[in-house]
Order: C-alpha cells, then sequence, then structure tokens
C-alpha cells in the first residue's frame, strides 16, 4: 500500500548533509504530477549513512508527515573526533576522504561541518521522529541517538527512541529485535500516513506533547 522512492544522492562541495537535502528535494519535486501520491503523506527513512541524511533533512524540511531513522549518526563533529572500534580506524577519515565525503578536515573549514551537522538544529524538526539504536553498537555509538531524542525532547517534537540492549549496528535477520522493528516500523507509518488508529505505543507517547 505505500509508493517507495530511493533518490539517487551526489554529493558535492557543500557537504553531505546539504547535498543529500538537494537531492531530495528535487527527487519529490519530480513525483508531484504522480496520481497516486499525496504529498502531504510522505514518510523519510534511513538506516546508518541514511539515518544520518535522514536525521539533516528532518532539521530543513517540511515536506514530510513522520521520520523513521536508525543507528545513526547526529552530531558530525563528535563524531569525526571519535575512534571507531567496529573499523578499528579514527572517524575523521571517514569525512575526510571516506563515505561521508567531506574532503577536508574539520580545522579547514569548520563551517562546513557545523552547516551539515542535524543536532545543531534539532529544534527545526517539524514531523514525528522514530529513532531506533542497537546499545552494542560499536560503529555509530547509541549516544549520538540519545543525543538526537534528548535534543528532541527538550524542545518537545513529537519522538520515540527504541534502543535494543543486545544487538549492534544492524538487528540481524530474522532475530525477535528485527521482526519488532518491522512491525513498529508498518505501524508507524499506518499511523502517520494513514490514519490508522489504536496504536497504544504510538498513541501514549504522543498524549505528552499533546499537552
Amino acid at each position: 500500500g505505500y509508493f517507495v522512492f530511493l533518490p539517487d544522492i551526489i554529493y558535492d562541495e557543500r557537504g553531505t548533509g546539504i547535498a543529500a537535502l538537494d537531492c531530495v528535494n528535487i527527487g519529490l519535486d519530480q513525483l508531484q504530477a504522480h496520481p497516486n501520491i499525496d504529498e502531504k503523506k510522505v514518510g523519510l527513512t534511513g538506516h546508518s549513512m541514511g539515518g544520518y541524511e535522514t536525521n539533516f533533512i528532518a532539521t530543513k524540511s517540511n515536506r514530510f508527515a513522520a521520520y523513521l531513522s536508525g543507528a545513526s549518526v547526529n552530531n558530525i563533529i563528535k563524531f569525526y573526533f571519535s575512534y571507531n572500534t567496529h573499523f578499528n580506524l579514527f572517524d575523521f577519515s571517514r569525512f575526510e576522504n571516506g563515505q561521508h565525503e567531506m574532503n577536508v578536515s574539520f580545522s579547514e573549514n569548520k563551517e562546513k561541518y557545523f552547516k551539515n551537522n542535524p543536532i545543531h538544529d534539532v529544534e527545526k524538526v517539524s514531523a514525528p521522529m522514530l529513532l531506533w539504536a542497537g546499545l552494542k553498537d560499536e560503529n555509530v555509538t547509541p549516544d549520538q541517538t540519545m543525543a538526537f531524542y534528548t535534543g528532541l525532547l527538550r524542545n518537545r517534537k513529537p519522538a520515540i527512541a527504541l534502543m535494543y540492549k543486545v544487538k549492534g549496528h544492524d538487528l540481524g535477520i530474522g532475530s525477535q529485535e528485527s521482526k519488532d522493528l518491522n512491525l513498529k516500523t508498518l505501524e508507524w507509518w499506518g499511523y502517520f500516513l494513514k490514519d490508522e488508529k489504536n496504536i497504544p505505543w504510538i498513541e501514549r507517547e504522543m498524549k505528552y506533547y499533546q499537552q
């Protein structure tokens, strides 16, 4: 019952988050005339790198009805100065010449890092967010998720965080945790994109933000 769209992301000199935001917006613009898509009922989701992009876009966009972000980086400056025990490397390498493609050090262009850092604008998130992480994650440590969740709570933004005690960067195929997340994902999108109600774990939390 969903139209699923996977836009291409092409990074450029503006930085990872800004480029992702631009690519997603351009992709959505191309779908505006599609007769089977309700522009007011669009959700954005991502895991790991895609989770970072989801978090950043959530601080800059009002085009989405809800977000779902897993095992994601929310403070790229803290992450830059971290040591990754999963890959046994300093995470700054992943920004300067790796996955994040910032292609410059923090000391050489601090403004670029600040402009692409989701947590600096967490108060601007305009739609409910479901976050999840594994507490045993050594790739993107769960404190990244908790920091963003804390920022959302502090600014009274509707948010729920699912923290899986014995799992790492992913939840594993067929695990109980994976089944739990899959079920909650369907309920999350059903609630916010299809107006399905009577989902207690969501309604219980949403009442807090309506007070």
